[in-house]
């Protein structure tokens, strides 16, 4: 017993150690042909994710090198000196030859690209400098490890700079299609983390429900709650995929309510101006139904859309969906790739009653100020007595 709890132990620590081994760096991706989606600015790339990213690159290109730095983070690309200029002039103007891609955030990129391929070759920016030969091989990782103690990192990003340029044309000419990363071993900003716990002594919610598969992701923070008769009920409905086609998904939810069952369905629409709709709502239980034909519910393609409390209403029953995100993948994202939402649509809108409210208001004080000013504007002086030619009436203070 006791040899098995030291076992654990031990992994623990090993798990731990790997947990903090693990760093986000930035990647800048640039080749002639198609290099990678976009992707949301500040987004986390995972370290699987960006091993099949390498992997699927493998497939069109030729080669693919890496330039790996020491430590890199994204706050680098934006360092500049006293006249203004940038450590990075050729990289800034590969976006107008090449196509390229930014992932501010990828963890540990260089075991990843290792990861996936088995024909991998690392050499130093010492060895090619000596005029040593490029090895042959998919993946070539060069590292540019040669920093000296005098120099200051500005001096030595622009250096590299140089030296990338002038490396990725020779590998161009000879390969053909190449595919160039500029990214680093370890992050050169670490921002400090806190960890913030507070104990809780609400009532146990009810479990999230995320349904997600390659063409539509839905999700609730709880149970549905069904009002029927004047009584509410809470029902934990599961979710399937009933009809997939290029322009219509139906999915599907069942559950059972007073030991009778409860079907909904949800009929997703494409549209030809770039938007997807919740076209139809059904609902069957017990000869009572929904039947909703409104598209009140839209996102353009390459949205979601959410709702805090999601109605869904009836003559004899009404559908509550708490806390509701539903997103059918007519177009897929960088995003939806990993099963993650994209930017939602929300249900209330931007001008709100006291946005409204703030507005009017505003407009009647400016309103007030026009007409006090104007009045101000309009006040005439008593000069019809004065003599611009008379003497200047003159009091004296002792009088």
């Amino acid at each position: 017993m006791d040899l098995g709890w030291s076992f654990l132990g031990i992994f623990i620590v090993f798990l731990s150690g790997d947990l903090c081994k693990s760093e986000f760096v930035p990647v800048y991706m640039w080749g002639t042909g198609r290099t990678s989606e976009p992707v949301p600015a500040l987004h986390k790339t995972s370290q699987s994710f960006f091993k099949d990213e390498i992997t699927n690159q493998l497939k069109s290109n030729s080669l693919i090198v890496i330039f790996a730095e020491q430590s890199l983070s994204p706050e680098d690309f934006g360092q500049r000196d006293r006249s203004g200029n940038t450590a990075f002039p050729n990289l800034s103007k590969v976006k107008k030859s090449s196509k390229v891609s930014y992932f501010p955030y990828v963890q540990n990129s260089i075991k990843a690209a290792k990861h996936a391929s088995d024909d991998v070759a690392e050499i130093s920016i010492e060895r090619l400098k000596e005029n040593f030969k490029i090895p042959e091989a998919e993946i070539l990782i060069i590292d540019l490890n040669d920093a000296t103690e005098n120099e200051q990192r500005f001096d030595m990003l622009k250096r590299h700079d140089d030296f990338i340029a002038s490396t990725y044309d020779n590998l161009s000419q000879k390969h053909g299609n190449v595919l160039a990363l500029y990214t680093a071993h370890h992050a050169s900003w670490i921002e400090s983390g806190e960890v913030h716990s507070r104990k809780t002594r609400a009532v146990v919610s009810a479990a999230n429900q995320f349904f997600d598969n390659s063409t539509i992701m839905l999700y609730s923070s709880g149970s549905a709650v069904v009002t029927v008769g004047g009584k509410t009920h809470t029902v934990d409905l599961t979710y399937k995929l009933e009809e997939n086609l290029n322009s219509s998904i139906v999915l599907s939810a069942s559950g059972l309510l007073e030991s009778k069952p409860i079907n909904v369905s949800f009929n997703f629409t494409k549209t030809v101006n770039g938007y997807w709709y919740l076209q139809e709502t059904k609902a069957d239980y017990d000869e009572k139904t929904i039947n909703r034909t409104a598209t009140t519910i839209y996102a353009p393609l390459g949205f979601s859309y959410a709702c805090g409390n999601q109605t869904f209403k009836g003559t004899d029953m009404t559908i509550v969906i708490p806390e509701f995100q539903v997103q059918p993948m007519f177009k897929h994202t960088y995003l939806t790739k990993q099963l993650k939402f994209d930017d939602p649509y929300n249900c209330v809108g931007f001008t709100t009653i006291p946005i409204w409210s703030g507005l009017f208001v505003t407009f009647i004080l400016l309103l007030i100020m026009t007409f006090g000013l104007t009045m101000m504007m309009d006040i005439k002086t008593m000069d019809r007595f004065d003599d611009a030619k008379g003497k200047t009436i003159t009091i004296n203070t002792s009088e």
